[in-house]
C-alpha cells in the first residue's frame, strides 16, 4: 500500500474525521482542511492548465490532509458537450451495508444476492448478478458476473470492503435513470457509514462525423494543448507521455483503426482518442470516440460525477475545444449492432463464400442448406454476442438452499440419513 493510501486509511479511522465526497464549500461545512483556491473557477478557455503536481487553482480544489498529505477533487466546469460515463467502480464498506440492509445477509454469497436485487432494480432487467465466477478478481475473494459481462461483483476484501464495476456495455444497456438512482443509493451508504469510494470513471463523448482525427490529435500535442501546468509549457520534456497505438503506414492498418493516448494507464488522468467504428470492425466508419479515465490513486472523484459527467471531463485544454457531441444512447447501440452484424457477414464470406456458392447449387433448396450448416448449439458467437437479447435469472430470483431443524433430532433427512446436529439442508428440484 502506498504512502498515500496509508495516510489516507490513517485519517478515515480518526474518530470524528471523515474524508468529504465533495469539497468543503459544496457541503456547507468544513470537513478536514482545505486549501482555499486564490482564483475562483473561470468559464473554458484554450489557456493551459496548472495540474498533475502542485496546487490545481483552475481545475482542482486540492485537500491538505493530516500531517501533509494532499489529496485532490477534480471542479465542475462549464460544458455543453453531451458526454457519458463509459465504466464505473466504487467500493463500500461491507459492515455499512449490513446495516444499510437491516442485517438481512449474513454470507458473502447473501450479500451478492442482495446487490443483484439493488441493481436489477436500478439499472434494468438485464441486469442482476447472472453467476458466480468461482475465482476472486481485485484482490477480492469472490466475484460474480453482473448480467451477460455488463459488470463485475467482488467481495471478500481483507479492509472488508466490496467492489461494484458497470463496464461500458453495461452503461449503453442501463436504464435512462440509473445514473441518478445510484447516485441517491451511494448517498444513502454514505448516511449508513459506507465511506463509498469512486475508485474509476470514464467518461466519454462520441463523434458519428467530422470527429477528431488522429492528424489533428497529433497537431493538437505539438501545440501544447495538453500541457496542464503552464511552466512545463515552455519545456517539452515535461510534457506528458504521448502513444499511438495501431499501425499508419498500411492501409489494412488505418482501416483497423488509430488510437492516440495521453498520460500512462497508472495515473488519474489517461485520455484516449480512438477509431470506435472501425474497432468494432468496420474499416471505412467515422465514428470516433474520446475517452477520459479518472482514478482515485491521488484524487477524490465525487459521487457528484453521475449526475453531471460533462462538468469533469474538460480536464485538458485540449478538451475545451471540441465541438459538442450530439451522440445519442440509441444511436450508439444502432450503429454498434449494424457494424458488428455487417463484419459478421463479411466473414462468412471472405473464409466460407466458395464453398456456399457451390454447395448452393447442389442444395434443393437455400433453406435446407441453411439447416445443415447452421449449429447445432444454440448460442450466440461471441462477436454478436453484445447485442443478443439478455436471457438469464438473476441470483436474487434463483433457488436457494434453506436450512430448517428437524422437529426431531433424530430425524431422517430426505437422503436416508441420519444428521445428529438437528439440522438437514431442503433442496428445490
Amino acid at each position: 500500500m502506498g504512502k498515500m493510501k496509508r495516510l489516507d486509511d490513517d485519517l478515515r479511522n480518526q474518530r470524528g474525521t471523515r474524508l468529504p465526497a465533495r469539497s468543503a464549500s459544496e457541503d456547507g461545512q468544513p470537513q478536514g482542511r482545505v486549501a482555499s483556491s486564490k482564483k475562483q473557477a473561470s468559464a473554458p478557455s484554450a489557456e493551459p492548465l496548472q495540474a498533475n503536481r502542485g496546487v490545481h487553482e483552475q481545475d482542482y480544489i486540492t485537500l491538505v490532509l493530516a500531517d501533509g498529505a494532499v489529496k485532490q477533487v477534480p471542479k465542475r466546469q462549464a460544458s455543453n458537450s453531451n458526454v457519458f460515463i463509459d465504466w464505473l467502480t466504487f467500493t463500500v464498506n461491507v459492515d455499512a451495508f449490513l446495516k444499510f440492509n437491516g442485517h438481512k445477509a449474513f454470507t458473502d454469497d447473501d450479500i451478492a444476492s442482495a446487490m443483484s436485487a439493488i441493481l436489477h432494480d436500478m439499472f434494468g432487467d438485464s441486469f442482476g448478478i447472472s453467476k458466480k465466477n468461482g475465482f476472486g478478481m481485485h484482490f477480492h475473494k469472490e466475484s460474480f458476473v453482473i448480467g451477460d459481462k455488463m459488470g463485475i461483483f467482488c467481495i471478500g476484501h481483507r479492509n472488508n470492503r466490496f467492489l461494484v464495476s458497470i463496464l461500458g456495455d453495461g452503461w449503453l444497456n442501463a436504464n435512462h435513470d440509473a445514473a441518478l438512482k445510484l447516485h441517491t443509493f451511494l448517498n444513502q451508504l454514505n448516511e449508513h457509514g459506507g465511506d463509498v469510494r469512486i475508485s474509476r470513471v470514464d467518461i466519454a463523448a462520441d463523434y458519428y462525423t467530422d470527429g477528431p482525427t488522429h492528424a489533428q490529435f497529433e497537431e493538437a500535442y505539438h501545440r501544447g494543448e495538453f500541457v496542464r501546468q503552464q511552466r512545463h509549457i515552455n519545456s517539452k520534456d515535461a510534457w506528458p507521455n504521448y502513444q499511438v497505438y495501431g499501425c499508419l503506414h498500411t492501409n489494412r492498418g488505418l482501416q483497423a483503426g488509430i488510437t492516440d493516448a495521453i498520460g500512462v494507464r497508472t495515473s488519474d488522468l489517461y485520455l484516449r482518442r480512438y477509431d470506435k467504428g472501425r474497432q468494432l470492425g468496420d474499416p471505412n466508419s467515422l465514428w470516433v470516440r474520446v475517452e477520459l479515465e479518472i482514478k482515485n490513486k491521488d484524487t477524490i472523484i465525487p459521487l457528484d460525477v453521475l449526475l453531471r459527467p460533462e462538468t469533469y471531463f474538460c480536464q485538458y485544454p485540449w478538451l475545451r475545444n471540441l465541438r459538442d457531441s450530439t451522440a445519442e444512447k440509441m444511436e450508439t447501440k444502432r450503429q454498434r449492432a449494424e457494424i458488428t452484424v455487417e463484419a459478421s457477414k463479411k466473414i462468412i464470406k471472405t473464409q466460407f463464400g466458395k464453398y456456399l456458392r457451390v454447395l448452393r447449387g447442389l442444395a434443393d433448396s437455400d433453406e435446407e442448406l441453411i439447416n445443415q450448416l447452421q449449429s447445432d448449439e444454440d448460442e450466440w458467437p461471441t462477436r454478436l454476442a453484445k447485442i443478443a437479447p439478455q436471457i438469464f435469472v438473476p441470483l436474487h430470483l434463483q433457488p436457494v438452499r434453506n436450512l430448517t431443524a428437524f422437529a426431531d433430532e433424530f430425524a431422517t433427512s430426505d437422503y436416508d440419513y441420519t444428521d445428529g446436529s438437528g439440522y438437514t439442508s431442503s433442496h428445490t428440484h
